[in-house]
């Protein structure tokens, strides 16, 4: 535990401060004016420390849109949405790890039949359930991977599932982020019109696949549950 105290304290510092910055506490900058300067003056510490925050920011759950726009504002629609998937994707890992080291038995306990719902449903074929919850569009990325790291699900599984997962909504965020950036209201129809489609993609691998293995998850199960003490 001692071992994590410090990277753990920094993590925290570093999330605060990206949380304050979007929160507007220091006015009326924003994230993407302080990340054009950084990167307009400093640009050999702008990647790193951009890289840094950007896994840091997303691992503690700060919402992957702002980064998106953040990408899409500094490295156009496609490019941003390509950075910041992978970033997204780093920030999941770290946050598994951290779970993972912690081992956090206390919740695996008071849950533990939720975590043996999601071991069972997710365990085969991993990477493509991840991959239909990344592109519903409701939901919370942080406990996803919190639900991940407990059910040891494997994390490159975890890691390949989110990355096409996250891409739809990316592209969406960071394609708005350059039209507002370069005043193109094309880019913002195409951002829209992504939504629309990533959102029915979701939903039909949901309601196709995913749905059917929970269904008859609880069917297996239901006899189990009868024989439960009332509580």
């Amino acid at each position: 535990m001692k071992s994590l105290l410090k990277p753990l304290l920094l993590a925290f510092a570093l999330g605060l401060a990206f949380f304050s910055i979007h929160l507007g506490w220091w006015g009326p900058v924003t994230e993407d004016v302080l990340l054009q300067r950084l990167f307009a003056q400093h640009w050999a510490l702008a990647w790193p420390v951009f890289v840094l925050g950007s896994v840091i920011y997303t691992a503690l759950g700060g919402p992957r849109q702002v980064l998106a726009l953040s990408c899409g504002v500094l490295f156009g629609g496609l490019n941003g949405a390509l950075i910041g998937t992978l970033l997204t994707g780093l920030g999941a890992l770290v946050t598994m790890l951290a779970v993972r080291r912690l081992s956090l038995v206390w919740v695996r306990k008071r849950y533990e039949r939720k975590i043996a719902l999601i071991k069972a449903v997710l365990a085969e074929d991993t990477w493509i359930w991840v991959c239909v919850i990344r592109l519903m569009p409701v939901g919370s990325n942080l406990v996803t991977n919190i639900a991940a790291a407990l059910a040891d699900l494997r994390l490159s599984s975890v890691f390949l599932g989110s990355l096409p997962g996250y891409l739809p909504q990316m592209m969406i965020f960071s394609f708005a982020g350059a039209g507002f950036a370069l005043h193109d209201g094309s880019k913002l129809w195409i951002s829209l019109g992504m939504l629309v489609l990533s959102t029915a993609l979701g939903l039909y691998l949901y309601h196709h696949g995913f749905k059917q293995r929970l269904r008859r998850y609880k069917l297996e199960h239901a006899h189990d549950d009868a024989q439960q003490p009332a509580i």
